[in-house]
């Protein structure tokens, strides 16, 4: 087999290639944090057999997984001769295998069917709930499994910001990756930054600089509430 060089982002190459047992990156729009983890989960799965669970809060179509992602870099990195793309799974030449399902309505008991997992890769992980995160750590128990977590922070009540960003979990690695961590960003994207920046900062930090939003927007004092998080003045005080 041919030796595959990939291009990442360097955040991306120090979080996903030592191993650990968490893998986070998350962070704001363009940040490449997605494209990232296909690709890295891509050369893993062609170097050695894995087996690769894909998943969210909510699945209820292929459609609304990464399926098409992994689809298009298997495509941009010329792996369709090793890797077979079928609606519901991808499977690798060597045994490989990804699967795609929800997490919500997963029970004790179906759950099961996911211990062989090596490598579990959790998408838009800012709305898993402490239910389903209770529910799939302790299953992703193979010798040496990881999980891999993206997601763009919501609130900072929300169970994986918790759970990674404001509490240390022992043999993790969490990083913050923003859109000018990628040197490939889209450069249509410049002028809507900038002008968001200007006219509407509070939302340019949630959405391109991976801050949580202060509050439910359009709840009372939401905008008083950016407005003291922006200038510094939201703070814990004795």
């Amino acid at each position: 087999m041919q030796s595959l060089q990939i291009d990442l982002p360097k955040k991306a190459v120090d979080t996903l290639v030592p191993p650990a047992r968490f893998k986070v990156l998350y962070g704001g729009r363009d940040s490449a944090k997605s494209w990232s983890i296909a690709r890295m989960l891509l050369a893993r799965g062609r170097a050695k057999p894995e087996r690769i669970l894909c998943t969210r809060e909510v699945q209820k179509s292929i459609a609304e997984s990464v399926h098409q992602l992994l689809k298009d870099q298997i495509t941009t990195l010329d792996m369709q001769g090793f890797y077979e793309v079928q609606q519901n799974y991808i499977k690798g030449a060597n045994g490989t295998q990804f699967a795609f399902h929800g997490l919500s309505g997963q029970t004790a008991t179906s759950i099961k069917s996911f211990e062989g997992t090596t490598i579990c890769w959790v998408e838009e992980a800012q709305t898993i709930t402490k239910r389903s995160w209770d529910l799939l750590e302790p299953t992703i128990r193979a010798p040496g499994s990881e999980i891999w977590v993206s997601f763009n922070p919501d609130m900072d009540t929300d169970e994986t910001y918790k759970r990674f960003v404001l509490t240390e979990q022992p043999s993790s690695i969490v990083t913050k990756m923003n859109w000018q961590d990628n040197p490939w960003r889209s450069t249509v994207l410049d002028a809507a930054r900038e002008k968001m920046k200007a006219e509407a900062p509070e939302d340019y930090a949630h959405i391109y600089e991976g801050e949580c939003r202060p509050a439910v927007e359009g709840a009372i004092y939401y905008n008083e509430v950016s407005r003291l998080r922006s200038s510094g003045r939201l703070c814990n005080v004795p």
